[in-house]
Parts: C-alpha cells; structure tokens; sequence
C-alpha cells in the first residue's frame, strides 16, 4: 500500500516539476492592455495578444475585461491575470470563455490527434454571467451551434499534456468552470468558486497524472467530479483515468448537493467498441464539506419500456481514501426510497459503491449517522440502485452487479467511537426480481475485508 502511493506522489511531484521548467522557458512578454479594444470589449485584443506572445499579463484595472465569444489558447502559452483583475463572460455570450487551440470531440471515435502542450492559467476572477444553474445547452456551449455537444463550462481543456491552473477565482458559472478529459499531466491548486451553479473542477475520461489541490468554495454540484464514464450531454471525452491526487478540498456549507461523484463505466463508441472508463492509483485525502462519494456507474434516466443507455459497470484499483470527515445527517439525494426507510431501495451511505474495484483503502474516516432517523444509513454499501418517478422514469440501473475485494478499513470512528467490527457499518444490496417490466435482479457484493 505505502508503495503504490509513494509511486502516486512521486509520478505527480515531477508532473509539478516538469510544468514549471516548461513555463520558465517562455519568455516573449505582452501586457493585454498594450492592445487596444473597443466599447471595453477584449475578445479581439486577447486572442491576437495569445497569437502572437507567450506570456500574457493581464493588469488590474477597475473595470473587467468583457469577451463576448471563446478565446483559443495555443501551446506554449502562461497567461498571468495580477491580483485585482476580473475577467467576464458578456451577457450576450452562450459560449465557454476560454478553451486550448485543439480541442476534439471524442464522443464518437477515440481521439488521435496532434495535440497542444503547456498552457498554464494563473491568477484573476474569472466571471460567467449566470443567475443560476443554466442546463446544458443554454450557456457555456463549445459554440453557437454546439457542435461539441458535451460541452457546458467556463473553460474546456482536452487533447493536451501540461496544463497548469492555480490561483484563480471562478463566479457565477452556469455551467462547469473547468472541464478537462484527453489529458495528461495536470496540475490544479489554490482554485475558489463564489456563488458557482455546477461542477466546480470537471474530469471526464482518459486523463493521466493530474493533481487538484486546495479547492474550496460554493458550487451547486460536485466540487470536483471525477466522471471517467459520463452522459453525452457533460462529456466529450471517454476512457480511464490513472494517477491522480485530489486533496485539501473544502465545499462551502452553502453548497447545497454535498457529494462528490467518482464515475466509472463502459462506455460505447458508435462502432460499437467500447472501453472501460476505470480509475486506477487515486488518493482522496483531507475532504471537507461532502456527505457521499458516489462511485458508481449510472446511465441516463429512461422511461420505463424504453431501452437504457447500452452502459456497465466499470472498474477501479488501488484507490485511497484518507482523512475525511462525514456527517450523514440525511441521504444526498432526497428521493422517497431513502427518506422512507425503504427496505430494498433505502439503502444510502458515505461511500456508495456500484464498480468491480479491487484495493480500495480508508484510513482516518470519521462518520456521524443518524440510524434513529435513517436506520438504512451506512459507512459503505455496495450493490444496485433504483428509484422510479411516477411519471415512470428510472433514474438508476437496477440491473447492475459490482463487487469489491480487497477492502481495507484503518481507524474508522463512527458517532465518536472507534470500530473493530466494522460489519454493522456496510451492506451488501441485492435486487432478486425487484420488478417485472424491466431486469431487475443485481447484487454487491464484499470479498476480504481488512480493518485496523
């Protein structure tokens, strides 16, 4: 175990280090405000500033930077905003704000392309216009005619190695403020949302050696989500994910959906092959703010006598989770089964399972549960889930099997008190024929657990 993540932290330490050498070599200097603009608008000034230099600093002034359509970066690229300085989305613009030069679609076909290298982002208030959550399609679109039509964010990065982003301040997005897949070597640290709608950090499919560090602020989803597997309207990009630290992460209370979503599965190209979107080497450590980890597949909702998305199971490795607080004083998700105490379908817990995972470690988990109230609350469950709309929409797959070996528990407190026996605290879900009209019959199941 001390092994596998000595060789996490040393193969993202020289990530670290080898962006910044990347940085340093850049030396062709432009302040933004040596362009002119016109009407406060910057869209034009920005982008032939990024055409022609490689650094770009972006001053303090009193007023923001308005850009009223995406800016693309090339490679070799450090845009530097000082303290002070606000960069803005129009109200007029339904599109992200800013992307890398060579972005591709990887929703249809694996990506092969040439890619951009070394872009590092630091500094600066990056502001969307939005009021509130916008849905997909409606702000934070690849373009006007969303093309990419998996894209929703603020700033998108794929088919790129050697990115780095820190220091900054995200506001007001409708949609994610970074979205990234088809990547390797990614270093995100000292990152806040205010007043932020959706996903704050967005990682979706095939991405290698990336670490988020220092991340805390408001967001109306998932802090940072680790969707390796994904729904076609908030992905492009499809595949595993291996080496990767996230840590230091602080939700707001304000926040008001506390979970963070790990997403594995198999996902389907349209010629019909297909790749398992798994994680492998991943340390979650010093979490603040979240109640539920959801490392689970799930497809789209579908109406009942339609067919599901063509999705399975996916898979992990070598996963740790360490120095996490939680209080679990209801189910992330306010669905009827879970507040009813259903038998079958009201299991919920601080980590909720739904992947073919082999070494997952928890280490240093304090747990509050409130079983007066929800006596189906749990550390850990793993198995199938369903919950049905009445307008006959299932939301889960009740269909899916999981199974976990190789389950190690070190020093677990739960309501204040250590546990040796840690039985009482997981659950095995199984679906035998839960319904007629659709399959129905699932289980999860634990093999080899180790507790400390």
């Amino acid at each position: 175990m001390r092994k596998i993540k000595e060789k996490i932290e040393y193969s993202l330490k020289n990530v670290a280090l080898e962006n910044k050498k990347l940085q340093d070599k850049l030396t062709k200097t432009i302040k933004l405000t040596d362009y002119a603009s016109h009407d406060n608008v910057w869209t034009e000034a920005f982008q032939a500033a990024l055409n022609e230099y490689e650094v770009i600093i972006i001053p303090k002034r009193n007023e923001p930077y308005i850009i009223d359509s995406s800016i693309t970066i090339p490679s070799n690229r450090h845009i530097i905003a000082e303290d002070g300085a606000v960069i803005k989305i129009d109200k007029s613009s339904r599109v992200l704000l800013l992307r890398n030069e060579s972005t591709q679609d990887g929703t249809h076909k694996k990506i092969n392309y040439p890619q951009n290298q070394n872009i590092t982002i630091e500094g600066g208030l990056w502001q969307d216009w939005c009021p509130h959550r916008m849905g997909y399609g409606a702000s934070g679109m690849y373009d006007n005619d969303r093309s990419f039509f998996g894209v929703s964010t603020c700033m998108l990065f794929n088919n790129m190695s050697n990115l780095t982003l820190k220091d900054m301040t995200f506001q007001n997005c409708g949609g994610f403020a970074v979205q990234l897949g088809d990547i390797s070597r990614v270093i995100i640290e000292n990152i806040r949302f205010i007043s932020c709608f959706a996903d704050g950090i967005h990682v979706n499919g095939n991405t290698k050696n990336i670490h988020i560090k220092n991340v805390y602020g408001e967001v109306g989803d998932d802090l940072v989500a680790f969707n390796m597997y994904d729904w076609q309207d908030s992905s492009i990009n499809f595949g595993p994910c291996e080496n990767a630290i996230c840590e230091d992460l602080e939700l707001s209370q304000s926040s008001h959906y506390k979970a963070i979503r790990i997403e594995p599965g198999i996902y389907t190209y349209d010629d019909g092959s297909q790749v398992d979107c798994s994680l492998t080497n991943a340390i979650f450590r010093r979490i603040k703010g979240i109640k539920t980890f959801k490392l689970y597949c799930q497809t789209p909702p579908y109406k009942l006598g339609e067919s599901p998305e063509n999705g399975g199971v996916g898979s992990g490795d070598n996963i740790f989770f360490e120095d996490i607080d939680i209080d679990l004083d209801a189910p992330i998700d306010l669905l009827d089964e879970y507040l009813s105490n259903h038998p079958i379908k009201g299991t919920f817990a601080g980590f909720e399972l739904g992947l073919n995972v082999k070494n997952l470690f928890l280490k240093n988990i304090n747990l509050r549960l409130y079983r007066e109230k929800y006596p189906l609350s749990y550390l850990m469950c793993i198995g199938p889930k369903s919950v049905r709309f009445k307008d006959g929409t299932e939301i889960f797959d009740p269909y899916f099997s999981s199974a976990a070996e190789n389950i190690y528990f070190e020093n677990v407190t739960v309501n204040g008190d250590r546990i040796s026996d840690i039985t009482p605290y997981i659950k095995e879900i199984t679906f035998d024929r839960l319904y007629d009209d659709i399959p129905s019959s699932a289980f999860g199941k634990f093999n080899n657990i180790i507790v400390k």
